[in-house]
């Protein structure tokens, strides 16, 4: 019996081609998309699961009293966690310093470095390709390498066991261990891994380590059991006893390490999972409601073979079957199809757009059959849907009313179509309006006025590992000399901090006459900063050039840290810095601009002085007069050519970097703008295949109309007036939705655009076009046969 069913599937799918191809087609592309989608919302659900004793590892983090959270302590912090809380098996510091060279032979290679403790492989149980994670960081010069860097190094992962690599050229560590490869859902992949015990040998570094500054991440292994709430109290005494007093106001807490991506992820990234989570729901809904459309638009051209059927003897289960088979082999043939497009296109592009960001996605069966699971288990979903309904409502028909071609439930059945319709040109036109409105944020975030001028500004890296570091410094201040005297240039900067490249450095300044306390952000600049980045001084003076004495002692504050202590004019106020308690006096007020991209909100900022212009700094820019660019490139690369370094040289173009802030966002642009077209196009080829049902049926309809005097517009009108009614309710259920959406999308933003009635208008006008087509080719060409062609066939 089965295979009989099989077989009348098979014949009535090639018998309906048009609607199995129309169905297979949207199946296909509808589900590849999803899958990219899935993929992505399961790596980042999953993220950190891989670790043997997920459920008791947890990192530190910190609350300062007016609320706001960061995960950075002094780095003493950890080892009197570790002495006071038995509670805590195993910790570790994961501490960024510097990026030592390490050279094989004469190989030489620098990565992204951790400085961790010699627990780190106790707390993050990543499986090792060689080596003894017990032992593996136990001596002072040990490295652990990724699977990557012992590849570039020693050329496999056993070569590299035991082998001896210089670090930057002082000093000899040994392999100790290789990290097999990574899963990208990871938060911490580690690269090169040095001990923390080099730290003290680090210039700069034993003196900052102190119990002020806070600049260690710290993670830990709790024992079977532990209360959380006791090792809380357990820290927040530490805190009390060792914190500078200035400190003592923070509170520590941990939080469980396997959520760490969901909680530290940034506004972008939740942008895009929320994005990720509405299309897919969307997309599926336009899907199931498409096939149960052309599923409906075959009934009454099935309707007396399905009458045989029940006259011959088949219950409604066997209809029921038979319509499930058939959506079954649609379903599945275009999971394989969808796979296979998802494999081949989908992801490689996908990841071109977001893996340089959140890491490469690779998807594996076998590790991530969940999801195999999840989307055999979504295809059995719309099978059933999509399979039952239409075989219920055949299996309910009497069979003389079928031969007769009365339909019982008839009324009902337009109104399940007539609502899929709607709801198809619905999601289509919030998608639309989705795209719209997101360009239009890009678009002004682009276009918004930062407070500096970003064109014609060069931007140079200066940390290049120069091999001979006094000489590299003296062809550098000849560079500027050249530079000076250059026409071509209209100024230029050596500075640790440039726009949309700020570190994250904050620390608290006192006003000792109000006693008032703000948190500001801290730059490192020269006296070219200003002036090459064209950012406006509304009081006060720029840092002198001329002699670095009269510089230190002296800061430059922006509008919002003067508006945040109150002052009408605040040159000549001083201002107390917590920690080392000293005091510096503003000898300026400088407008306040956008040092990150627009989705934050402008802090109050701190400017000092690091000295006169020279090598030691990390960016060097300079301001091109416009037609200039090329010779002054050529000079500034001569002269870097001119200091050998490991580091190639390398700029880029202020706009340029401005650009790449909002390249996330453009990628989400991309990819909304293919599920709007998916979305539309499916829709489409699903109202195409019911607009040939609904002309079908209705030839000697239309034919006596020519007939009896109906001229091509009065048929037009006949035939769509009903469709573009669906359309255009769709469009005023699609306008709310879109303007929630996106208005609550948009409180994401620090600085975002008003949602105007023409987003809105123009989503709903391009689905409307789009129908207007979709329904026009049949229409017209129905309503222009020769109505003795279509009473003769009738």
């Amino acid at each position: 019996m089965l295979k009989i069913h099989f077989r009348n599937a098979l014949r009535n799918l090639v018998r309906f081609r048009s609607f199995s191809i129309i169905n297979l087609v949207g199946l296909t592309l509808g589900l590849s998309a999803i899958m990219v989608m899935a993929v992505m919302l399961y790596a980042y659900q999953t993220t950190n699961s891989q670790f043997a004793n997920k459920d008791r590892m947890y990192y530190l983090k910190m609350r300062n009293p007016d609320g706001s959270t960061f995960m950075q302590s002094p780095y003493p912090f950890l080892y009197a966690a570790l002495a006071s809380c038995p509670d805590i098996e195993a910790g570790t510091h994961i501490q960024g310093w510097n990026e030592p060279w390490l050279k094989a032979g004469t190989k030489e290679f620098q990565d992204w470095t951790s400085f961790v403790d010699s627990d780190f492989l106790r707390v993050f149980s990543f499986p090792l390709e060689t080596g003894n994670a017990a032992t593996a960081l136990r001596d002072k010069y040990s490295v652990v390498l990724s699977h990557e860097m012992a590849e570039k190094l020693f050329g496999s992962a056993a070569a590299a066991q035991g082998s001896r690599v210089q670090i930057d050229d002082t000093l000899a560590g040994t392999v100790t261990a290789v990290l097999k490869p990574v899963p990208s859902n990871t938060s911490v992949r580690p690269r090169v891994l040095l001990t923390a015990a080099l730290l003290n040998d680090a210039p700069g570094f034993k003196e900052g380590a102190n119990w002020y500054n806070t600049f260690s991440e710290n993670y830990l292994l709790l024992r079977p059991g532990a209360d959380t709430a006791k090792i809380n109290a357990q820290l927040a005494k530490i805190v009390q006893l060792k914190f500078d007093p200035a400190n003592r106001g923070r509170v520590p807490f941990l939080l469980p390490y396997a959520r760490f991506r969901q909680a530290e992820t940034v506004e972008i990234e939740k942008v895009l999972v929320k994005g990720l989570e509405g299309t897919i729901v969307f997309l599926l809904l336009v899907m199931v409601a498409n096939l149960l459309n052309l599923n409906t638009a075959t009934m009454l051209s099935r309707q007396k073979d399905m009458a045989v059927r029940k006259i011959l003897g088949s219950s409604r289960l066997h209809i029921v079957l038979q319509f499930v088979l058939e959506n079954a082999m649609l379903v599945f043939g275009a999971l394989l199809l969808g796979f296979w497009l998802f494999q081949v296109l989908l992801l490689p592009a996908i990841n071109g757009v977001i893996g340089r960001n959140f890491g490469t996605i690779v998807f594996n069966i076998r590790r991530d059959y969940p999801l195999a699971g999840i989307f055999a288990a979504g295809g059995l979903i719309i099978v059933a849907l999509a399979g039952s309904i239409p075989g219920f409502h055949f299996g309910s028909l009497r069979p003389v009313d079928a031969i007769k071609g009365h339909i019982i439930g008839r009324r009902e059945g337009n109104y399940v179509r007539n609502g899929f319709i709607v709801l198809q040109f619905a999601v289509a036109t919030i998608i639309i309006g989705v795209a719209i409105v997101l360009r239009s944020q890009i678009g002004h975030m682009k276009s918004a006025a930062l407070g500096f001028d970003k064109d014609h500004v060069m931007m140079i890296p200066l940390d290049l590992a120069y091999r001979n570091p006094a000489a590299a410094g003296a062809r550098y201040d000849a560079l500027l000399n050249e530079l000076r005297a250059d026409p071509g240039v209209g100024s230029f900067s050596s500075s640790w901090d440039i726009p949309t490249r700020y570190q994250e450095n904050y620390n608290g300044f006192v006003d000792p006459v109000t006693q008032k306390e703000v948190n500001m952000r801290k730059g490192v600049v020269d006296d070219g900063m200003l002036p090459t980045y064209r950012i406006r001084l509304l009081e006060g003076v720029n840092f002198d050039g001329v002699r670095d004495s009269s510089n230190f002692g002296k800061v430059i504050i922006n509008r919002k840290a003067a508006e945040k202590f109150g002052w009408k004019h605040a040159v000549g106020h001083v201002l107390r810095e917590k920690g080392g308690n000293e005091a510096v006096t503003v000898i300026g007020v400088m407008e306040d601009f956008h040092y990150s991209d627009l989705s934050r909100d402008i802090q109050p900022l701190v400017h000092s002085f690091g000295g006169h212009q020279q090598l030691g700094y990390r960016e060097m820019s300079v301001r091109v007069v416009p037609g200039h660019e090329a010779e002054v490139l050529a000079r500034v690369q001569q002269g870097f050519r001119e200091m050998p370094s490991r580091r190639a040289f390398s700029y880029e173009w202020l706009s340029d970097k401005v650009d790449q802030q909002y390249s996330n966002l453009e990628g989400l642009l991309g990819a909304t703008n293919f599920v709007a077209i998916l979305t539309v196009l499916i829709a489409a080829m699903g109202l195409f295949g019911l607009i040939a049902a609904f002309t079908q049926r209705r030839v000697k309809e239309v034919g006596i109309r020519k007939v009896l005097g109906a001229g091509v517009r009065d048929i037009v009108l006949l035939l769509s007036r009903s469709y573009l009614l669906l359309i255009a309710l769709a469009l005023v259920v699609a306008a709310p939705v879109v303007w929630y959406v996106m208005h609550s999308w948009l409180q994401d933003f620090a600085y975002r655009v008003s949602i105007e009635w023409w987003m809105l208008v123009g989503a709903g006008a391009i689905a409307l076009a789009i129908g207007v087509v979709t329904i026009g080719w049949h229409v017209v060409r129905a309503a222009r046969a020769n109505p003795v062609e279509s009473l003769r066939s009738e």
